[in-house]
């Protein structure tokens, strides 16, 4: 009964992967304009000291008409010298502008709060939105900008991992594992109905975040302020949303320099899974359960020095599946840096599924914040 269920779920996934497959045609297709936008660049700092002045450097250097965009600094409650390298930015370069949060308030998780905070102050009709530790090259904010044609309300990009030295093997197999997330998104972009993304990379019109209600129902969520902000809009179904793939709007990223960042980091993304519309929902949980079975197969039939052949052409169909749509991603978003870890990673990840997708269920977790705290924060509570 086990193998039929594991073979019925293998069946499911590789008809889930053929579907999104689809996807990719038709980004290659998608329109662009030449016509310049206003923007309003927003990245929140919360000591952000080490990642910052980096950043801050490379939206300096955007090549953008200097009258159509400002750079909106959030200093989130920063307790180093974050305030500090603002300043220095705003007293050099006209187009930075800062806003400074100094306390949290129940009900509103921080980052959520501090991009409400700077978009009541945009100015821009474009909302492009980076995290303190991106790269984003000189061209990113135009050609971003080039996807807004009048029918699209939001663009969503890739997000890369760095890897330094290029040769490193545990931040290839990193890298490769984070482009999965990407290759899931600009596939479903493709379909018209995008599933996730990052906050490190994506941006949206002005108006279509007063028309949602802001993250709505999500306000309290310490996590989402990138995919369950997404969700929102593609749920509305009235908007149109892009996945931006030129190479010029990628903007790399540091992975967890820590083992125990990137646990706090991934425990987070999956804390998120009983968030998402019942339909998303239900197909994670069919893939958490077809790695579950396939993760107790095979340590079982590991323990007992024996692999039957049934549960290798398990691997072998998930494998080649897996492979066939990561190798298309990587040729549609030009980033083909971690392909070659494929396997290792291929045999990593089911374990990798099982673990985090059960201890992120467990609600809490280390992001910017000092302290383990709660994925959904709570109501003050008041004092008698």
């Amino acid at each position: 009964m086990t193998v039929v269920l594991l073979y019925g779920l293998l069946i499911l996934f590789i008809i889930a992967l053929f579907f999104l497959y689809r996807g990719f045609g038709a980004l290659k297709s998608q329109t662009k304009t030449s016509a310049p936008l206003s923007v309003s660049v927003i990245v929140c700092a919360h000591n952000e000291e080490k990642n910052l002045p980096d950043c801050l450097k490379r939206l300096k250097q955007q090549i953008y008409p200097e009258n159509l965009v400002e750079f909106i600094i959030v200093n989130d409650r920063s307790a180093d010298r974050t305030p500090q390298i603002i300043a220095r930015y705003l007293a050099e370069d006209h187009r930075f502008k800062s806003v400074t949060i100094t306390d949290r308030v129940p009900d509103f998780a921080p980052k959520k709060r501090a991009i409400d905070t700077a978009i009541k102050q945009a100015k821009g009709e474009i909302i492009l939105l980076t995290d303190a530790d991106g790269r984003p090259g000189p061209y990113w904010v135009k050609t971003m900008v080039s996807y807004f044609t009048p029918d699209t309300d939001m663009v969503i990009g890739y997000a890369p991992y760095a890897i330094k030295p290029a040769n490193h093997f545990i931040k290839k197999l990193l890298a490769l594992e984070y482009f999965s997330h990407a290759a899931v998104a600009a596939a479903s972009a493709g379909l018209g109905a995008p599933l996730t993304c990052v906050g490190t990379n994506m941006a949206y019109r002005k108006k279509v975040y007063y028309e949602i209600g802001g993250f709505g129902r999500y306000k309290k969520h310490i996590s989402g302020d990138d995919d369950l902000f997404l969700t929102l809009v593609r749920e509305a179904k009235r908007y149109k949303i892009k996945y931006a793939i030129d190479g010029k709007t990628h903007v790399f990223n540091n992975p967890p320099r820590l083992w125990s960042k990137f646990l706090h980091q991934r425990m987070r993304y999956a804390s998120k899974g009983f968030d998402y519309p019942f339909r998303m929902t239900f197909g994670l949980t069919l893939y958490y359960l077809f790695n579950l079975l396939l993760v107790a197969k095979t340590g079982y039939y590991l323990f007992s020095l024996t692999v039957p052949a049934n549960l290798l052409i398990v691997w072998v169909l998930k494998m080649l599946s897996e492979f066939i749509f990561i190798n298309r991603a990587a040729s549609v978003l030009e980033d083909r840096r971690a392909i070659w870890v494929f396997p290792f990673a291929a045999l990593l990840h089911p374990f990798y599924v099982v673990v985090f997708g059960a201890i992120g269920q467990l609600g809490y977790f280390r992001w910017a914040e000092q302290e383990v705290e709660a994925a959904v924060q709570k109501p003050a509570i008041e004092k008698e």
